[in-house]
Parts: structure tokens; sequence; C-alpha cells
């Protein structure tokens, strides 16, 4: 049930750029939300790089308010 809930939270963020802190970096992660597994996010970095982190690292994730690819870091 849990899983579900937080499935289609994420579904609304596909495609949106997020912010992403993770247990692994000091600093947040910034990027398109392009895809979603049972076990990673891929999301797309303003270079187009693609940066894969695990669900279970993932300490929070928000949509960005400024959704133009400049804020993309």
């Amino acid at each position: 049930m849990l899983n579900e809930i937080l499935n289609n939270d994420l579904d609304s963020l596909l495609n949106l750029i997020v912010r992403i802190d993770d247990e692994h970096h000091k600093l947040p992660l910034y990027g398109r939300l392009k895809a979603i597994s049972p076990q990673f996010l891929t999301i797309e970095r303003k270079d187009g790089r693609l940066t894969f982190i695990k669900r279970k690292a993932i300490l929070l994730i928000e949509p960005v308010k400024n959704q133009y690819e400049s804020e993309v870091v």
C-alpha cells in the first residue's frame, strides 16, 4: 500500500525538474525526472548526462518552483 502511494506521488513528478536530497551527497541533486523503476530514479542533468539514484537512499524529492531549464544544475 505504501509503495503504491509513493509510486503515484513519483508519477506526478515525472518530466518535472526536481531537487533530490540523498544519503550519499552533501549537496542536493537537480535534474529532470526521466524514469522511475522499482530500485532507481533516473534524472537528466542540464548537460544531458543521466544520473541514477537508488530509491532507498532518497531522503527528499520535490519539484523546483521555477521549471525552466536554466534551473537545472
